[in-house]
């Protein structure tokens, strides 16, 4: 309806943003979800998507969400055999994300993954009822994220699209190592009973199902400070929640902010997955700010910014273990040439 060449930028800023204030103010149990969906959508589909992708984001978010609960249902006495579940369907993630950064099957099924643990095994809510939640969450996104791209028709092209590879990366073992990685430190988080599991764990995956290309020397140097930078952006919003100032207050220049951390993203020729990486994040740390009161809001807030520095450390430590592994096979694959 309305053409125009910033309409990517609205909507990735103004979907997100407007859909969490609504669900926090209707008093939603776990008003967070449908804004991240919403974020994954818009940057993983283009706005006129055909209506057989459609039916099949459906179809395995239905199968990842009532899947995931039965095997926890089953395994429930057994954490190990759910632990092993859980693992199996992340290295598959990992597998499909080398070929593809922009595969919303992995990508969905890694954060519905994540998700349901944390709530189920960390929040303790109600196994049964994770599934449906999820669901419901992910159907708002996805009208809302249908009727955002009629209305402002328009696909991103100033954010590069992230490569595939083939070789090292591809293999299994890599996604092996990295799913094992990303287990332990699940159970580590919940373990500790980390009030910042989700965040750190969202972090820390759409870090590691990125491919690393050899001829990109400086693409995980680029992911480590655009994330990291990124974050900054939501200062503003703790203080002024911090200091009372009214929600619509809070809502515009969380929305003002929005719109200048796609501006920076841009400016940094940032990839596809570190852009939705870096919306992910703002969605979360937003909705964490608001959630608190006064001086909570503070001292959260503060350590979200502690919790995201150690994500991205941790990140980046496990990215590093597999360098030589990569380098070791690129040789050998120069000697038998």
């Amino acid at each position: 309806m309305f053409r125009s060449c910033v309409n990517p930028v609205v909507k990735i800023v103004f979907i997100p943003i407007l859909l969490l204030f609504y669900l926090q103010d209707v008093g939603h149990p776990l008003p967070v979800l449908a804004p991240v969906f919403a974020v994954i959508l818009l940057t993983t589909i283009p706005s006129k998507p055909a209506m057989r992708l459609v039916f099949q984001l459906i179809l395995v978010l239905l199968f990842v969400s009532f899947v995931v609960v039965l095997f926890a249902q089953m395994l429930s006495g057994t954490p190990t055999g759910y632990a092993i579940f859980c693992w199996g369907i992340i290295a598959w993630s990992y597998h499909r994300s080398h070929k593809n950064p922009q595969d919303i099957i992995s990508t969905l099924t890694l954060i519905v993954i994540i998700i349901a643990t944390v709530v189920s095994k960390q929040m303790n809510y109600p196994i049964d009822g994770v599934p449906l939640v999820i669901f419901q969450a992910f159907m708002l996104a996805l009208v809302t994220t249908l009727a955002a791209n009629f209305i402002l028709p328009g696909d991103q092209q100033d954010i590069k699209a992230d490569e595939g590879t083939e070789g090292v990366e591809s293999h299994v073992s890599v996604a092996i190592f990295k799913s094992t990685a990303m287990c332990f430190v699940l159970a580590a988080l919940i373990a500790i009973s980390s009030s910042q599991t989700m965040l750190i764990a969202i972090t820390i995956s759409s870090m590691l199902k990125l491919p690393l290309l050899s001829h990109h020397q400086d693409y995980a140097y680029q992911r480590l400070v655009t994330t990291a930078t990124g974050i900054l952006f939501t200062l503003p919003t703790m203080f002024l929640f911090g200091f009372g100032a009214p929600d619509w207050v809070v809502m515009g220049v969380s929305l003002f902010l929005g719109i200048q951390l796609a501006c920076y993203a841009i400016r940094r020729d940032a990839y596809a997955t570190i852009y939705q990486l870096l919306f992910t994040n703002f969605t979360i740390i937003t909705y964490q700010i608001i959630k608190n009161v006064g001086i909570d809001s503070f001292s959260s807030g503060f350590m979200r910014l502690v919790s995201i520095s150690i994500a991205i450390f941790i990140g980046a430590l496990i990215l590093k273990l597999i360098h030589p592994t990569h380098q070791y096979v690129d040789s050998n694959n120069k000697l038998g040439e």
